[in-house]
């Protein structure tokens, strides 16, 4: 009689440590989370202070590349600051959507009269996942006509999204001497579906022998799948 008791208490103590381990690994499934993009896993490719060629204001600009291994919105800060450390002017830009990736370009454009003695620049980054990104659904041409970028984009899908934001960099013996950013779409911000359209970039930097441009587009509607 006592070893029957002994069995019946063995048999429910394994039945209770099964249900207890299923019910830890139930628990640590619904738990587990896929790691959100870190700025960290942004990488710069090149930075450049571009004069606007009106002695109006100068642009903080950054070439990097998504490698955070998802489409991400990207936000970025800019400070300038001069010798003794003291903050001379903030200015902010951001992307809706960059590609998993993607090369980008932010900037931070400021007023030559409020950074008089500018020594310092500095910026930061913000970024979270999206699932907003129409890069793929777009195609860009930019053809060189002797004084500008005539620069044409295609909206191949059926929807309507975003304009394409263009960004371009102008480069002679290789030092950034211009700098460029137009927004292609039909009608205010919306490029329709199947449709075409371009924008010149470059009219105002003069002489230049190569150029970065990059480019960036997202949907009217996040939960559209492209």
């Amino acid at each position: 009689m006592r070893k029957k008791i002994a069995l019946v208490t063995v048999s429910l103590g394994m039945s209770l440590i099964l249900i207890l381990l299923n019910c830890i690994l139930e628990i640590g499934q619904l738990t587990v989370y896929a790691a959100e993009p870190s700025a960290e896993d942004i990488r710069v490719n090149s930075e450049y202070v571009i004069p606007d060629g009106f002695d109006w204001c100068t642009y903080y600009v950054v070439l990097a590349t998504n490698n955070t291994g998802a489409d991400i919105s990207v936000q970025a800060d800019f400070t300038v600051f001069d010798k003794a450390g003291n903050v001379l002017g903030r200015s902010q830009d951001y992307s809706d959507a960059v590609k998993k990736d993607q090369q980008f370009i932010l900037y931070g454009q400021f007023k030559n009269t409020e950074i008089a003695g500018a020594a310092s620049y500095k910026y930061s980054f913000r970024v979270a996942t999206t699932d907003n990104c129409t890069y793929n659904s777009v195609d860009i041409d930019a053809v060189n006509n002797g004084e500008c970028l005539q620069v044409s984009a295609t909206n191949y899908s059926e929807h309507d999204i975003q304009g394409v934001g263009v960004r371009t960099v102008f480069l002679r013996n290789g030092k950034a001497i211009g700098f460029d950013t137009v927004n292609i779409s039909d009608t205010g911000y919306t490029f329709h579906g199947g449709s075409s359209n371009s924008q010149v970039v470059g009219h105002n930097t003069g002489r230049y022998d190569t150029y970065i441009l990059t480019y960036t587009s997202a949907g009217n509607d996040p939960l559209m799948d492209f």
